[in-house]
């Protein structure tokens, strides 16, 4: 059982700190409240940050299904993110809770990673750059903690082709995919196709997780949509299909995005 929710719970954390894309992320931050760039929902994070001043709130809830019937739901994936310059951000996460069920659950607190991310304040290209490093912490329950100091390195470039952008993730992380004291630096991928259409943004995502189960990749791809209830609160949902045997059948999320602009 342990196994199985140590898995679990990598997925929910890879989940957590990598999310969506926008149509288009601007090489220096707009002025709060220009733009709201958020890392919900999905696998890949845009080359954005939420500018000065600003702070911002990214919460959800997931349900996964693995290929053995066995269930998992993770929540509320906070992530904190405070900008500090217009180009500089802050950022704290976690998986929040999580447990092997839907409903009646045993919950367990998951690990907390703390980090920032940069935006280069160059294009070349056309090209929107940015680098995100991350330290997660073992603070979380022993049954679901990965017991170690685990970092993860994100590329982040984003590419608009008209309304269209198109948005890739390489991922590095230092991480103990199973049972043991062995570690392994392990490398994954996110390509995100997405769109704006009015309040709503829908995008088709692809991830090549950074972990291995049973020697094999994880691949997952993806479906989701945002809607931007008011400037300052966007709400989305997601539904998630493993693409390889190591990847969980299905998984379904909702979340919100809250965000505190300066006066």
């Amino acid at each position: 059982m342990r196994a199985v929710l140590r898995f679990l719970i990598l997925l929910f954390a890879v989940v957590a700190w990598t999310p969506c894309a926008r149509a288009q992320a601007p090489a220096e931050a707009p002025e709060p409240g220009a733009d709201m760039p958020t890392d919900r929902p999905g696998f890949n994070a845009p080359a954005s940050v939420v500018g000065a001043g600003v702070v911002q709130i990214e919460m959800g809830w997931s349900t996964v299904r693995g290929r053995d019937g066995v269930y998992g739901s993770a929540g509320p994936q906070p992530l904190l993110r405070i900008g500090a310059t217009r180009n500089l951000e802050l950022q704290v996460t976690s998986a929040g809770l999580a447990a092997e069920c839907v409903a009646a659950c045993d919950w367990h607190g998951a690990d907390v990673a703390g980090g920032a991310r940069y935006l280069l304040p160059v294009t070349p290209l056309g090209l929107s750059l940015a680098v995100t490093g991350l330290l997660s912490v073992p603070t979380g329950s022993v049954a679901v903690s990965s017991e170690h100091l685990d970092p993860l390195g994100i590329v982040h470039v984003d590419r608009a082709f008209g309304p269209i952008g198109i948005s890739y993730n390489y991922l590095v992380t230092r991480i103990h995919d199973e049972e043991g004291d062995v570690a392994a630096v392990r490398h994954g991928h996110g390509l995100n196709i997405g769109t704006s259409v009015g309040r709503w943004a829908p995008y088709v995502n692809f991830g090549w997780r950074p972990l291995h189960v049973d020697g094999r990749t994880p691949i997952l791809g993806e479906l989701g949509i945002a809607y931007r209830v008011a400037r300052d609160v966007q709400v989305d949902v997601a539904a998630t299909r493993g693409l390889t045997s190591a990847e969980a059948v299905w998984s379904l999320s909702a979340g919100v995005v809250l965000r505190h602009r300066p006066r």
